[in-house]
């Protein structure tokens, strides 16, 4: 079952296959983000990856 890479909390395949990345990583949902800001929270949080 997919989950968010973040938080740990089950997601719908759905939801995994629209708010994914590229690499198949779940970095926001709404459990752990606002639902108007999984986008931007997901985005931001991949940003900070790549940076390290």
């Amino acid at each position: 079952m997919p989950h968010c890479d973040n938080c740990n909390a089950h997601v719908s395949r759905r939801f995994q296959t629209v708010f994914a990345d590229d690499r198949g990583d779940l970095l926001a949902c709404p459990s752990c983000s606002p639902n108007a800001g999984i986008a931007e929270s997901s985005r931001d949080r991949t940003r900070d990856r790549r940076s390290d």
